[in-house]
């Protein structure tokens, strides 16, 4: 037989087997092949889930924003068991760049101590905090912080937030605000036209 007629019979016998619908594999290369196919089917979301020890546990961020924070003691102040007097707990939290405005906010939640009160009343909120140069603190409340009901409510509130702040050294004195205004007094007992320094006396 003849090159050419070689040529054209091995032509003939390739289109007889394609259009039969493919030449026979064995039986152990056809699972080869299908584990290829199992391989290859693994999706990309699946895949980028899998860390580097080969298990398949799907790894979600962490929770907690504030885990692995390291923490930092502070002092609170409140109205102590006698209703005449400020009593200091120690709390910790979380240690950002605005500790006086988060001391601030934990005084506004309430004391931890059963036998201790509330100094500042409830509903009230932390508009802003603002502290100069010159170490002046300005500590803008919102209106319900006009509630205090004596004279003697509005001073503990007023030397609580003092004594709170005047525990951070870049503070100096603390003057108010109500809703963005400056006061000459929070709720018409105490004369706040001066600032306010801390006194761990009362």
């Amino acid at each position: 037989m003849s090159k050419k007629a070689a040529s054209i019979l091995a032509v003939i016998l390739l289109a007889i087997c394609l259009i039969s619908g493919g030449c026979s594999v064995p039986s152990d290369k056809r699972v080869d092949i299908n584990s290829w196919k199992d391989l290859l089917s693994l999706s990309p979301e699946k895949s980028k889930t899998i860390p580097p020890n080969g298990s398949e546990k799907e790894v979600t961020p962490e929770q907690n924003p504030e885990a692995g924070q390291e923490l930092i003691e502070v002092k609170l102040y409140f109205v102590g068991p006698d209703g005449r007097s400020l009593v200091m707990e120690k709390r910790s939290i979380a240690k950002t760049e605005s500790m006086a405005r988060n001391a601030l906010q934990e005084l506004i939640k309430g004391p931890a101590e059963n036998e201790n009160l509330a100094v500042i009343p409830e509903g009230t909120r932390l508009r802003d905090i603002n502290l100069k140069p010159d170490g002046l603190c300005i500590v803008d409340l919102s209106s319900q912080a006009q509630q205090a009901g004596s004279a003697e409510q509005e001073k503990l509130m007023v030397y609580a937030i003092a004594n709170t702040l005047g525990q951070f050294p870049t503070i100096k004195d603390v003057t108010f605000r109500i809703d963005g205004q400056r006061v000459e007094t929070i709720a018409g007992f105490v004369e706040l036209s001066n600032s306010i320094k801390p006194d761990y006396s009362i």
